[in-house]
């Protein structure tokens, strides 16, 4: 037999027992017969009408499950043996060592099946066709379960992996099936996900664009944000000479917009009730069921493989996808201390440090995912591919965290009857080299050349404030 690298060595077929005509039925003489000259379909014709007759006739079905094997019939040869041993053990040690056998012959079957369809998917049936005949063979064989529930996943049939792949976990722990059980999970969940956005794209563009409108803000980049399509205009009656007094409605958002000089300076909703488009959380929902399923699966994997960096890796992310946030922030809290280079968790920890406002340690861990991200963008010899968007992430949350916590602290002050304490500054000026960054690689993000110039004026630099407003303003006259 063929070794294969991942096979096993095969155990020879036993020969049939041989034994003397001694007084016996006319079946089991004939059937005895037939098996010299190897005629095995009439064999088991015999043997059948035997057991039929004689159900307490051991031999028989033992004899009856060797024909069965010649005929490929594992099922029945199978079914034959379990009868037999069922009468009496007397052939337990040649049956427990035939049905060895042929488990490694399809093991080894399914093995050659499975490496023949990385070029011709086709022998994936045949490789599950193996596998489980394989597995009636030895159903305690937990690799054999686990490699059909791979030739499973690997034709796409899910629901039959899971099944498969379940029970190599929770028999064996197996680390592997944990694995692609998560793997399939948030590979199922992203799916949902996707199907949740496109639904909903609509819905979502309208909540941006609503929460991009604000009191204050020139009115022209209302126009530019919505379209004249969807503003309808109008003016007093009998405007006073130099009154530049509008009113903006906006149907779609049942909002009200009050404009003089070009700002807007009130915004109302109808029944002071905000616009909230319908969105069908239906697909979302089903999203974080699967990962609910992945943070099941795989918190059994961490218990009994707790130092494996890829279970802990799947896991946040599951937990991430599942809504879990303290888990979450937990095992991330845990990560970046085993693992300190990973740019990612580093990263992720520090989104959830910035939404709970703890601003000086969600820098830090923006920081340091940026100095990883900087390293690797030179360092060829890990074979990583550089990803240029995720630096540019990693610089937006660094300004937007100096920001807010600037914004924060200029808030806590005012309320603490401070207006003179002008330290929240400091968090401004940090914002800075990092604000200019994302402004020199997006030229054309009239929001963020807007926020360049709010810190440049809070940091009384006006030539620069002046500069970014006008930038913003030829953008802003260029595309109304």
């Amino acid at each position: 037999m063929k070794l294969l690298y991942w096979g096993i060595v095969g155990i020879v077929l036993a020969a049939f027992l041989t034994t003397g005509f001694q007084c016996a039925s006319s079946e089991m003489t004939s059937a005895k017969l037939y098996l010299q000259r190897k005629d095995y379909p009439n064999a088991a014709k015999q043997l059948e009408k035997e057991v039929a007759k004689n159900p307490k006739n051991d031999e028989a079905y033992y004899l009856l499950g060797q024909v069965r094997l010649e005929l490929k019939d594992y099922e029945g040869m199978k079914d034959a043996f379990d009868k037999a041993m069922a009468v009496a053990p007397t052939h337990q040690k040649d049956i427990q060592s035939i049905e060895l056998s042929t488990w490694g012959k399809l093991f080894n079957q399914a093995v050659d099946a499975i490496n023949k369809a990385a070029d011709t998917a086709s022998y994936l049936d045949d490789a599950i066709s193996y596998f489980k005949t394989a597995v009636l063979m030895e159903p305690d064989s937990l690799l054999t379960q686990r490699n059909l529930g791979l030739a499973y996943y690997r034709k796409g049939d899910m629901v039959n992996a899971e099944s498969q792949l379940s029970i190599a976990l929770n028999k064996g722990k197996d680390l592997l099936a944990a694995k692609l059980l998560g793997r399939m999970y948030l590979d199922s969940a992203n799916v949902l996900k996707a199907k949740f956005l496109d639904m909903n794209r609509a819905a979502f563009d309208d909540a941006r664009s609503l929460t991009q409108i604000q009191e204050k803000m020139k009115a022209a980049d209302v126009r530019y944000l919505l379209g004249d399509s969807m503003i309808s205009v109008s003016k007093p009656a009998k405007p006073k000479k130099g009154d530049t007094k509008e009113t903006w409605r906006i149907e779609h958002y049942h909002l009200t917009l009050s404009v003089e000089g070009g700002d807007v300076t009130k915004m109302k909703f109808d029944n002071d009730k905000p616009y909230a488009p319908f969105v069908d959380s239906t697909y979302y929902f089903q999203a974080v069921a699967e990962c609910v399923k992945a943070v099941d699966v795989l918190k059994k994997a961490q218990a009994v493989y707790p130092e494996d960096a890829e279970v802990s890796e799947t896991l946040m992310n599951a937990y991430i996808g599942a809504a879990k946030d303290e888990e979450a922030r937990s095992l991330l809290s845990e990560r970046v201390k085993k693992y300190p280079e990973s740019k990612f968790d580093h990263y992720n920890l520090g989104v959830f440090l910035m939404k709970d406002s703890s601003f000086a340690d969600a820098i830090d861990q923006f920081k340091t995912s940026l100095a990883l991200d900087s390293a690797e963008k030179v360092d060829t010899a890990k074979g990583r591919k550089y990803d240029p968007a995720f630096s540019s992430s990693v610089v937006y949350n660094i300004a937007a965290a100096c920001v807010n916590w600037g914004v924060s602290e200029q808030a806590r002050m005012k309320a603490a009857g401070k207006e003179d304490d002008v330290s929240y500054k400091e968090k401004y000026r940090m914002a800075l080299p990092y604000l200019e960054r994302v402004v020199a690689e997006k030229t054309d993000n009239i929001q963020m050349l807007e926020l360049l110039g709010q810190v440049y004026a809070n940091l009384n630099m006006k030539e620069k404030a002046v500069d970014a407003y006008n930038k913003a303003d030829a953008l802003r006259k260029g595309k109304n």
